[in-house]
């Protein structure tokens, strides 16, 4: 099995075990976030299956089960954003849920079938994949590290705020890149890069120490490092496949980037932090 075939294996990874650890992670905060719990098992039932049903309107209308929950997300989001102003380690994680809609909005289009304008065949799902990790997690895991920086008083503060603002506008950037816009392709994957790989910099030089557990503290040093190593393959491939001097193709960006990126930094970011809130 390639690369690109097994794609649909990191949309189901996000549904089923990235989703609930960040919400974990990130608590109920409020009604939205009480709803969203209460319904994530229903819709990731219909999320998951409708990744193995064909391409078709039936595939389609199941997957709208998942977009409903991400539009509740999307929700949740806007309260998180409004409840905490000022803060923009809070708005990382609210803007993160928001992106959640966008992906499962794309998760439809992808199940459908139905051509998007001239896009390739798998640009809809690496546009989902992308809102699933680099939309939602990923802002989540920089509010994280935000909250512990602003509680440890950091002279490096103005950079985790430079870096955060990045990675908020980042994915959207990406995603159009994604989607065909290739005069902002290389730009926009640097800038996400840029931003993330700043953050992992950050939590590896002022976050750890402020972690107790070894388990969690272990856990946030591999996502750490493994975030560099992802944003680096993603700079590299943006920036210097267009110039045609570059030796990452996709099927080996979606196998390198997409590991580090999924397991490495997402995936054991998502249970450091778990640990160290249990």
């Amino acid at each position: 099995m390639t690369a690109l075939a097994a794609l649909p294996l990191a949309l189901v990874f996000a549904i089923l075990v990235c989703v609930p650890l960040a919400l974990r992670a990130t608590g109920p905060g409020g009604s939205t976030g009480r709803l969203l719990i209460a319904a994530y098992p229903i819709a990731a039932v219909a999320g998951i299956f409708s990744t193995v049903l064909p391409a078709s309107v039936l595939a389609a209308a199941i997957a709208l089960v998942w977009l409903a929950f991400t539009l509740v997300a999307a929700l949740h989001g806007l309260t998180r954003a409004f409840g905490e102003r000022g803060r923009i380690e809070e708005l990382c994680i609210a803007v993160g849920f928001m992106y959640l809609a966008i992906g499962g909005g794309w998760v439809v289009l992808w199940r459908s079938g139905i051509a998007v304008m001239d896009f390739a065949e798998h640009v809809p799902l690496l546009t989902a994949i992308h809102f699933h990790y680099a939309g939602f997690v990923s802002p989540i895991l920089v509010g994280f590290n935000g909250r512990e920086l602003r509680a440890a008083g950091t002279r490096l503060w103005p950079v985790y705020v430079g870096a955060a603002s990045l990675v908020i506008v980042g994915p959207a950037l990406v995603a159009l890149g994604i989607a065909g816009v290739r005069t902002i392709e290389a730009p926009a994957a640097a800038i996400l890069a840029a931003g993330t790989a700043a953050v992992a910099l950050l939590a590896l030089a002022a976050v750890l120490q402020r972690v107790q557990g070894v388990l969690a503290r272990v856990l946030l040093a591999v996502s750490s490092a493994a975030a560099i190593v992802a944003m680096t393959l993603a700079t590299l491939y943006a920036v210097a496949n267009p110039l045609g001097i570059s030796a990452i193709g996709l099927d080996d960006m979606v196998r390198w980037h997409g590991t580090f990126n999924a397991l490495g930094y997402v995936f054991c970011g998502l249970l450091g932090w778990n640990v160290r809130r249990t």
